[in-house]
């Protein structure tokens, strides 16, 4: 059975309901319903459904806005996790960048590295190489020094600070041209040479009249550097110590005498030569093999006359060439020429009267410790040698040839 019927809702309006009545057996329909006694009952329990649904929609409205507002939240945060991630790529890929850069770098520098240790190995072998030069440049010079040769050696009471590099001490004697009408003066200090020099004109007196004359440096061109190329000579021999009582002939003779016969470990002689500096002869063979041998033994007792022997050193030969020169201007800073000294008195008064003149302060001069004059119409030669005086060497002594 059905029915139909009108329930008025909260707003007043009519709210149409349906209700449907089945049939069933009357146990299945214990089941299904909920038995009310009457329709009023059955009416306030449909409103307060109804209130409850209403309450649930509200809630479910309320939940909806709650969730819109979530998920705008959510898109927010979103988007700034979407900004970070993109700032995070940008750096990341900074960084990957920077890295490769750098990597770029590290390359260049073991490229860089690996050339410099080329260049490292190359110039280690060129040491070795010039080590092994030396040492066997070494070999030799200790085969020559070790000939035994004796030099007197003597300290003279010379200090100085400078250690000069290994080479050749050069002894200069140099000759310079002195003219007519000149004159070579040396003082004792500098000072007064450059005095004079800077004044130039003089005017020395002579009795009653006076001469004018001038003053000016003299320079001369002396050896600066040398390189010279030292080999061991294969058929010479030095020959040194020999006895101080014989003459210079002699000594030549004798040494050729006894080193030319096969006995006494020597040969066939080519060539002699004496060396004035140090009393040695230098013997030339013919044959290279003979040298060697005697350089071997060092020491010989040879016969000099009258059965007497003289124990002499034979040491090796050097051969030099020059491979490298270097010359220089060098001022002499205490001598001064002076020029323009005319012919008026003989030689040695006019001598006399420079020196007078230059050695008195009041004419700017000094302490004068030599002099060489040359008169006009003559021509002389000046010796200049190292000064042993002065370690510069810019100081001369001179001696009139």
């Amino acid at each position: 059975m059905a029915s139909r019927k009108e329930i008025p809702s909260d707003g007043g309006d009519p709210v149409k309901l349906k209700i449907t009545l089945r049939t069933q057996c009357p146990s299945q329909m214990q089941d299904d319903f909920v038995h009310v006694g009457n329709e009023q009952v059955q009416e306030e329990y449909l409103i307060r459904e109804i209130k409850m649904y209403q309450e649930k929609h509200a809630a479910l409205l309320e939940d909806i806005s709650k969730l819109e507002l979530k998920k705008e939240e959510a898109e927010v945060l979103a988007q700034k996790f979407h900004n970070r991630a993109e700032k995070e790529e940008k750096k990341l890929m900074a960084n990957e960048q920077a890295l490769f850069d750098l990597d770029q770098k590290c390359q260049e520098k073991i490229r860089s590295l690996w050339e410099q240790n080329q260049q490292l190995k190359a110039e280690e072998q060129s040491v070795k190489d010039k080590v092994f030069y030396l040492e066997n440049e070494t070999e030799k010079l200790e085969a020559i020094c070790s000939s035994e040769v004796e030099r007197k050696m003597v300290f003279k009471g010379k200090l100085s600070n400078n250690i000069s590099r290994c080479g050749i001490n050069v002894k200069h004697q140099i000759r310079y041209p002195v003219k007519g009408g000149t004159a070579l003066i040396v003082f004792e200090e500098p000072s007064v040479a450059a005095r004079l020099i800077q004044k130039k004109h003089h005017k020395v007196d002579i009795e009653e009249c006076y001469m004018n004359v001038q003053a000016g440096p003299v320079e001369l061109m002396v050896l600066d550097d040398i390189s010279m190329d030292i080999s061991r000579s294969p058929r010479k021999i030095l020959v040194s110590n020999l006895p101080a009582s014989k003459s210079k002939e002699n000594l030549l003779d004798k040494i050729e005498l006894f080193f030319s016969k096969t006995r006494n470990g020597g040969g066939e002689v080519d060539g002699r030569e004496f060396l004035d500096d140090s009393r040695s002869v230098i013997l030339t063979f013919a044959n290279e093999g003979v040298a060697p041998q005697l350089v071997e033994k060092k020491k010989f007792d040879v016969p000099f006359g009258d059965e007497e022997t003289h124990q002499v050193f034979v040491s090796p030969s050097l051969d030099g060439d020059m491979t490298r020169y270097v010359m220089k201007n060098l001022l002499c800073n205490r001598t001064v020429l002076i020029t323009g000294i005319p012919d008026i008195k003989d030689e040695e008064t006019l001598k006399d009267l420079l020196e007078l003149h230059f050695q008195k302060t009041k004419n700017d001069g000094g302490e004068v410790l030599e002099l060489l004059y040359c008169p006009e119409g003559k021509n002389a030669v000046a010796l200049f040698e190292d000064d042993e005086d002065d370690f510069s060497q810019k100081d001369r002594k001179i001696e009139n040839l």
